[in-house]
């Protein structure tokens, strides 16, 4: 059986799912997690610097995720000089000028992240402003052009295959569930699941999703700090990620609930990373 013959979850089976007790607890014990980082002293003033280094810590996983292992670190250096910080040529070879593929993906992740993270509403502002929302269509787009901009710049991806879909009716698929009348807890695991198992953008398809489903948590208000690192957990536990997506692919009302718990508390562990950042920005270290 191949990839294009397996079936995405209804919407019916997805709100079957999310109605389970199992999936309901999970989505308490988030949205407990997520009001405990809202309300973090750490954020009262340093809430930019704290979105900044969530910002880098999401690219770092989503990195590993799509298969560029990079540390934070280093991610944090490359950030910084918005450019990779490793030796620009091959030491191995002498040939020419070459940068690190992985850090040339994980670099575009990082400013995909963080342009996301630049139309995000100011947490504490002294008077409450908006931003104007971006339409989801370029939103998306965006998304997938910034992850891919330095392998273009590397000259490794042709510019042909950004912000273009690999394929059409897995993105109609995703709009379907943005759209839908589920939580938005529910929508973010489904979109991560969505992004990771079908080849929605190539490459970085999972990147897309995970930046989706961060914006879909702050703008829906669930999580308004931006700082909850919500990649972190699958990134760590890469197995354990990998057997629970394989509740989405079964489809099954019983099977896509594994996959929502194993989803919504890895959000909820990305929250305590998320307090984790800003105890360090309150004590003025990061590392």
């Amino acid at each position: 059986m191949t990839i294009d013959s397996l079936v995405d979850p209804t919407l019916a089976v997805i709100a079957g799912a999310s109605a389970r007790e199992e999936v309901r607890l999970a989505c308490e014990d988030a949205l407990k997690a997520f009001t405990t980082l809202r309300f973090h002293e750490g954020l009262r003033r340093g809430w930019e610097e704290a979105r900044a280094e969530a910002s880098v810590r999401e690219a770092a996983a989503i990195a590993i995720l799509c298969g560029a292992r990079t540390h934070v670190d280093d991610m944090r250096i490359a950030s910084m000089n918005d450019a990779p910080w490793s030796a620009v040529t091959d030491e191995r070879t002498g040939s020419g000028a070459t940068r690190d593929p992985a850090m040339d993906l994980a670099l575009g992740i990082w400013r995909s992240q963080a342009n996301l993270r630049a139309g995000f509403d100011p947490l504490n502002a002294r008077v409450p402003t908006r931003k104007t929302p971006r339409p989801l269509p370029a939103l998306i787009a965006g998304l997938h052009r910034d992850a891919c901009s330095g392998l273009v710049e590397s000259g490794r991806l042709d510019v042909g295959h950004v912000a273009i879909p690999h394929d059409g009716g897995a993105l109609a698929y995703a709009m379907t569930l943005i759209n839908g009348q589920l939580p938005a807890l529910v929508k973010a695991a489904c979109l991560v699941a969505h992004f990771r198992f079908r080849t929605v953008f190539d490459p970085a398809s999972g990147a897309v999703g995970y930046g989706l489903a961060r914006w879909l948590l702050v703008t829906q208000g669930v999580e308004p700090t931006g700082v909850a690192v919500i990649s972190a957990f699958d990134a760590e536990n890469q197995a354990e990620a990998s057997r629970a997506l394989g509740g989405w692919v079964a489809a099954s009302e019983e099977s896509v609930a594994r996959w929502l718990v194993h989803s919504i508390r890895a959000f909820e562990y990305g929250a305590k990373i998320g307090a984790d950042i800003a105890f360090h920005v309150q004590a003025g270290r990061l590392s």
